[in-house]
C-alpha cells in the first residue's frame, strides 16, 4: 500500500512539473532549425521585439546590391502605435526588449563599414555609432545593451546613453543587466574558456572545454551561465565556476540555441536525416531534470542525386552546380563580379560577387563539399551568411559564401560537414517581390573564418565556375555619345576630345552592354580587347592588347578600396557617371588604356594611356573587341586622326594662328564640355588683345562669362560647368578686337 501512495504522490509531482512545464512552453517553440522562436509573435509584425511587446512594419521599396530603402514605418507597443516614420534611416532594423530600435545603415558597406543608429520607442533619435567589420550583434534580455563583435573585440554599448567599452574577442558572447540598470555583467566566450566582465572589468575565467560555441547565455539572478556546442550543454555556477549541469547529444541531433524563461533553461535542438529538418525545444530545470520535450517546425528535405558539373565555359576552375533546384538551369543575374555600382554624382565601387534573382523563400543548396567555416550576419536579419571550404585547415582556403538567407532556416553552424547539394537555408526578402542570393569564392585563414579581422579575400567570378552558363546572347558595343562611338579623354581627366583630333596621352573608352542569358539586367563586358594601326598602309601600331578582364583576384573583400580599384576598370566623371544599380539599363564605360596588358590589375595603372604623340599624324583605326562570361563578342573599331604637330609647335606657329572657335567637345554634353580657340598675334603686341568668350541663351541673355583677359598668341581650352542650368540650347561668343565667332552648343540633361 505505501508504495501505492509513494506512486500516487510521484504522479502528482510529475503532473505539477509538466504542467509548469506547459506554462514555460506554451509561449515558445523551435523553428526548422532548432532556433527558438516565440509562438505569440503577431502575424502583422515583420519584425517584433524577443519579448514581442514591441513590433512594427514598414514598406520595401527601392533595393541595390546590400541597401534596401524602405518606408512608411509604423512602431507599436502592444496595439498601441507609439509613432510612424516616413523615411527610414537604414535597411533593416532590430527592436530591443525595452523598445530600443537599431537602425542598420549599410550605405558605406563597400568600404566594410556599418552604421547603427539608435533610436527610443518613442522615436526619438539617441545617437549613432560606426564600425568596420561588424558581426553578431546581441540584445541583452532587458534590452538596454547591445553587444557588437569588432575587429578589436565585443563592443558593449548602453542604448540609454551610447556609453561604450571594448572586452576580449570571443566566439560568442552574452549580455545581463544588473538589477538597478548601472551596470551589466558579459561573458565572452572564446575558444575553450568563458570569461566573466562587470561593468567593464574582468571577474572570473574558467575553462570549458568547448572549442565552438554556439550560444552563451547567462543570468545574475539565476547566478549562471549557459553555453552550448554542437553535442553539450554545459551549466555553470557563475559564483565558483563550478558546472552544475551537463547534457549530451549526438547522432541527427544537434545543440542550436539556447533561452531562460521562468527559471528554466530552454535548448533548441536541431534533429536533421537525410528526410527532414526538425526543431526539437527541451526544458531543464536548474538542476538538469528534464521537464519537457517537444517537437516544433518540420520541413521535409529533397534527395538528389550528386552532379557531375563539366566544365563549359572559360577558365581553369572547378565546376560547380547552379546553387538552387534544378541545379542545371540558369537563373536570372543581377550583378556581375567586378560590376561598376554608381554610389551617386561620380562615386562608385565594384561588386564583389555574382548576385542572383530568386523567388522569396527559395531553397538554396551547397555548391561544393567542404566544412562550414563561418555563419554570420554583417547587420540586420536579411544578412546572415554561410561559407563552406572544401578543406579543413588553419593555413588559407577557398571556400564558397552564400548571403542573404533566413536565419531560421540555416541548417548548419561552424564546423559541421557538407555535402554537394545539402539544403543550406532559404532566400529572404529582398524585394516587395523577389529575393537574391550574392555568390562568391572567398579565402580566409583558420578553422573559422571572421569577417571582423579584415582576412576575407575574393579569387574570381563566379560565372567561370557555375555550370552550365548557358548564355548565347553576345554583348554589343554602344556609341558613347551619338557623334562618336568610343571616347577619347586626355589621360585621368574629365576633358574629352574630338575624335578628329586627338594628341597628347589619350584614355580609350567604350561602352559596352551584354545581357546573361534572359535576364534583363544589362551587364558589363567580362573583357576587352583593343588594337590600333595605321590607315594608310595597315601598319600596326598597337597589337591586341587586354583592356581588362573582370576576373581580377583581391585580398580584401569589403574595403573602401574597391571605390579606387573601380576608377581603374571604368571611366567615371560628370560626363560619364556610373549609373545606379537599381537601373536595368546601366552604364558601363571600360576605361581601356588603364592597363598594361595583363590580367592583373594594380591602383597604377589608372596613370596609363595611349601615347598618340609617339606617332606620326595620322588617320589611325580602333578595333575593340569585347567578350562575355560565355565567350559571346562583339567587335567594332573607329577611325581617328592623330593631330600633335599643332599641340607640339604651338608656340613657333603662334604667330601664324588665325582666330578659331572650336565647336564645344562632348556635345551635346552633361554637364560639362569643353571650348578650345585660337589667338593670333595682335596689332604686333606679343601680349595679345582682351579677349572675351561668353555663354548666352537662346534668347541672347548673358548666362555667364568664361574668359574677360588678354591673352598671348596661342591656343587654349576653357571648361564650362552648366550644372546649375536646365536642359536646352546654349550659345558661346568669342570676341577679340574687331574678330566675333558665335557656336550653338547642347546641354542634355
Amino acid at each position: 500500500m505505501k508504495y501505492l501512495i509513494k506512486a500516487f504522490f510521484m504522479l502528482i509531482i510529475l503532473f505539477q512539473v509538466a504542467i509548469n512545464a506547459q506554462d514555460v512552453s506554451d509561449s515558445f517553440y523551435t523553428s526548422i532549425n532548432g532556433i527558438i522562436l516565440n509562438a505569440d509573435a503577431n502575424p502583422a509584425a515583420m519584425i517584433s521585439s524577443k519579448s514581442q511587446n514591441y513590433w512594427c512594419t514598414y514598406t520595401i521599396n527601392s533595393a541595390t546590391d546590400e541597401m534596401r530603402k524602405l518606408s512608411d514605418l509604423k512602431f507599436y507597443e502592444g496595439d498601441k502605435l507609439l509613432f510612424a516614420m516616413p523615411n527610414i534611416p537604414g535597411s533593416d532594423l532590430e527592436i530591443s526588449n525595452s523598445g530600443k530600435i537599431i537602425f542598420y545603415d549599410h550605405s558605406e558597406h563597400y568600404k566594410g563599414l556599418l552604421k547603427i543608429l539608435v533610436y527610443s520607442k518613442e522615436g526619438r533619435f539617441l545617437f549613432d555609432k560606426s564600425f568596420e567589420g561588424a558581426t553578431q550583434f546581441e540584445f541583452s534580455r532587458r534590452g538596454e545593451r547591445i553587444g557588437v563583435r569588432t575587429p578589436e573585440g565585443i563592443s558593449v554599448i548602453s542604448l540609454h546613453s551610447g556609453r561604450s567599452y571594448v572586452v576580449e574577442k570571443g566566439l560568442q558572447f552574452a549580455i545581463e543587466e544588473s538589477a538597478n540598470g548601472d551596470g551589466e555583467l558579459v561573458a565572452v566566450a572564446p575558444a575553450g574558456h568563458i570569461f566573466i566582465y562587470e561593468n567593464s572589468l574582468p571577474r572570473r575565467n574558467f575553462l570549458t572545454g568547448i572549442d565552438l560555441p554556439r550560444k552563451i547565455l547567462l543570468s545574475s539572478r539565476l547566478n549562471l551561465v549557459a553555453i552550448i556546442d554542437k553535442r553539450h550543454l554545459k551549466v555553470y555556477s557563475l559564483t565558483d565556476s563550478d558546472l552544475l549541469f551537463e547534457k549530451t547529444i549526438s547522432g541527427k541531433f544537434s545543440f542550436r540555441d539556447l533561452k531562460i524563461v521562468d527559471d528554466k533553461i530552454m535548448a533548441g535542438i536541431h534533429k536533421r536525416d537525410r528526410n527532414e529538418s526538425t526543431g526539437v525545444l527541451r526544458i531543464y530545470e536548474l538542476n538538469g531534470d528534464l521537464v519537457k520535450e517537444e517537437t516544433g517546425e518540420s520541413k521535409p528535405l529533397k534527395k538528389f542525386e550528386r552532379a557531375n558539373p563539366v566544365r563549359l565555359n572559360q577558365g581553369n576552375y572547378d565546376p560547380i552546380p547552379w546553387p538552387f533546384f534544378p541545379f542545371d538551369s540558369m537563373r536570372t543575374v543581377w550583378n556581375h563580379y567586378e560590376q561598376h555600382m554608381g554610389l551617386g554624382g561620380t562615386d562608385s565601387y565594384l561588386h564583389q560577387g555574382l548576385d542572383l534573382i530568386c523567388p522569396i523563400g527559395e531553397p538554396t543548396y551547397s555548391v561544393i563539399d567542404g566544412y562550414v567555416k563561418c555563419v554570420l550576419t554583417t547587420g540586420g536579419s536579411i544578412y546572415w551568411r554561410i561559407a563552406i571550404s572544401d578543406t579543413q585547415i588553419s593555413g588559407r582556403s577557398n571556400g564558397w559564401l552564400s548571403a542573404h538567407l533566413i536565419q531560421n532556416t540555416i541548417q548548419f553552424d561552424v564546423g559541421d560537414t557538407v555535402q554537394v547539394h545539402d539544403y543550406l537555408g532559404d532566400i529572404i526578402q529582398w524585394t516587395s517581390n523577389w529575393g537574391h542570393i550574392h555568390l562568391a569564392q572567398i579565402s580566409d585563414s583558420g578553422s573559422v573564418w571572421f569577417y571582423s579581422d579584415n582576412e576575407w579575400g575574393i579569387n574570381f567570378d563566379p560565372a567561370l565556375a557555375i555550370t552550365p552558363y548557358p548564355d548565347t546572347t553576345p554583348p554589343y558595343i554602344d556609341p558613347v555619345f551619338g557623334w562618336s562611338k568610343f571616347a577619347f579623354a586626355r589621360n585621368e581627366s574629365a576633358i574629352y576630345l574630338d575624335p578628329d583630333s586627338l594628341y597628347g596621352d589619350i584614355d580609350i573608352i567604350v561602352k559596352v552592354v551584354d545581357y546573361a542569358g534572359d535576364s534583363n539586367w544589362q551587364q558589363p563586358a567580362f573583357s576587352t580587347w583593343y588594337t590600333i594601326k595605321k590607315v594608310s598602309d595597315g601598319q600596326i601600331i598597337k597589337p591586341k592588347t587586354l583592356g581588362h578582364i573582370l576576373n581580377h583576384k583581391y585580398p580584401f573583400y569589403n574595403s573602401m578600396w574597391y571605390h579606387d580599384y573601380a576608377g581603374v576598370i571604368y571611366q567615371r566623371d560628370n560626363t560619364l557617371p556610373p549609373s545606379s544599380w537599381t537601373d536595368m539599363n546601366r552604364n558601363f564605360y571600360h576605361n581601356l588604356t588603364n592597363s598594361n596588358g595583363d590580367s592583373l590589375i594594380e591602383l597604377s595603372e589608372k596613370a596609363l594611356a595611349f601615347p598618340t604623340d609617339n606617332y606620326p599624324d595620322d588617320l589611325y583605326r580602333i578595333i575593340v573587341e569585347v567578350y562575355d562570361d560565355a565567350g559571346n563578342f562583339d567587335i567594332d573599331s573607329m577611325d581617328v586622326h592623330f593631330k600633335n604637330g599643332n599641340i607640339v609647335k604651338i608656340e613657333e606657329e603662334a604667330k601664324t594662328y588665325s582666330f578659331s572657335l572650336g565647336q564645344n567637345y562632348p556635345n551635346p554634353f552633361n554637364p560639362k564640355t569643353v571650348i578650345h580657340y585660337k589667338i593670333p598675334l595682335l596689332g604686333g603686341d606679343e601680349r595679345g588683345g582682351l579677349i572675351t568668350l561668353k555663354v548666352y541663351d537662346i534668347l541672347g541673355n548673358e548666362i555667364t562669362t568664361l574668359v574677360n583677359e588678354k591673352k598671348a598668341p596661342g591656343e587654349y581650352k576653357v571648361e564650362f560647368d552648366a550644372s546649375h542650368l536646365s536642359s536646352g540650347i546654349y550659345l558661346y561668343r568669342l570676341t577679340a578686337g574687331s574678330f566675333s565667332q558665335t557656336r550653338k552648343m547642347i546641354l542634355l540633361k
